[in-house]
């Protein structure tokens, strides 16, 4: 009976020496995880995000082997918040820098928060990081065309776009790129530039819709200038008709064609499209100057000599005031006409 009550003694000395051990084991672990948590808190607010991550990580590891569960929904909190910090120091970097090297890190930067994230259960940083990464693709696709990685730039606007299939900037860059590597593929850019703004109008993105516009109008025109240099009248003409789907009321393709026509003989076509560019033009008489010249052309063409002579005074402003006045003076002899400038 002895024996046996020096057992139970015995166990029961065994059993709290145990617990101690347990308790001192879970009290050190506690500690530990602490310590870690505040020197990666610590690191974490001197801008070291890298290392100050990785803590949390070995503070994370000794809280759940030892189910300290406060500690461990506090890690779990703050490291995706933390990835998000350094992603937006990344950013700030890019900002200071404009590099490719910069706008790598930054990518790089958010498509780990994203990761983290995901894999902490955070919505609202895998939020940012979602909305984040394609602009940062788009970044990346202007500096690798500033230079000339055209194939570069269009893997990366691809990229954009399937991450966000709204983002209508993305499809006016792939535009210009497109544009700059094939300018002679017009039809090709210009479905870019229909697509900026299809996506941009349904995105409520107006100033993207407007660049848009605006750029494949002034490509356009462009492109008819040189055609008409070069006597391809045709389809000089065939671009700038087109310019009406992007500006309805352009003065400047409207003289353009004013002018093919008259280079042409074709009078009266000449003179509807001038009408229309006077109608259009906003600015004053210097910018109305070339409209009224080609008119004058057109007027002479057609035999109207008082007409001519009219639309001639009206042309001798700026850079036209001496060929409207060799019209005035020598081709046409309009009466009362005095060869001076304005």
């Amino acid at each position: 009976m002895k024996s046996l009550k020096s057992i139970v003694l015995l166990f029961a000395a065994f059993s709290l020496t145990l617990f101690a051990v347990e308790q001192s084991h879970a009290q050190d672990a506690r500690n530990e995880a602490i310590d870690l948590y505040n020197q990666a808190q610590e690191l974490a607010g001197s801008g070291d995000f890298d290392n100050s991550i990785d803590l949390y990580r070995d503070a994370l590891e000794i809280a759940q082997e030892n189910d300290l569960n406060d500690i461990t929904e506090l890690i779990v909190e703050r490291i995706p918040r933390v990835a998000s910090s350094r992603a937006s120091n990344a950013y700030r970097g890019y900002q200071n820098e404009r590099s490719l090297e910069s706008a790598n890190n930054a990518l790089e930067a958010f498509q780990e928060a994203k990761e983290i994230a995901e894999e902490f259960g955070n919505d609202q940083v895998k939020q940012q990081a979602t909305a984040a990464i394609p602009q940062l693709y788009y970044i990346r696709s202007v500096l690798e065309f500033r230079a000339e990685n055209y194939d570069a730039a269009l893997a990366d606007l691809d990229t954009a776009i399937e991450l966000n299939e709204n983002y209508a900037t993305a499809y006016y860059q792939k535009a210009i790129v497109i544009k700059e590597q094939s300018p002679d593929d017009v039809d090709t850019w210009l479905e870019w530039f229909d697509t900026a703004i299809e996506v941009g109008e349904r995105a409520n993105d107006n100033r993207t819709v407007e660049n848009a516009r605006e750029g494949a109008a002034e490509e356009l025109i462009y492109r008819a200038v040189n055609l008409f240099e070069d006597e391809q009248y045709n389809r000089a003409l065939e671009l700038l008709e087109r310019v009406e789907q992007y500006d309805s009321q352009s003065a400047d393709a409207q003289y353009r064609m004013a002018a093919i026509h008259n280079e042409r003989g074709r009078w009266d076509q000449a003179l509807q499209h001038a009408t229309r560019a006077l109608e259009y033009e906003s600015g004053g008489v210097n910018d109305q100057a070339k409209i009224y010249f080609e008119m004058g052309m057109a007027y002479k063409g057609q035999g109207e000599k008082d007409k001519a002579c009219e639309a001639f005074e009206n042309a001798r402003y700026g850079d036209f005031t001496e060929p409207a006045n060799h019209e005035l003076q020598f081709e046409l002899k309009c009466e009362g006409h005095t060869p001076t400038g304005r």
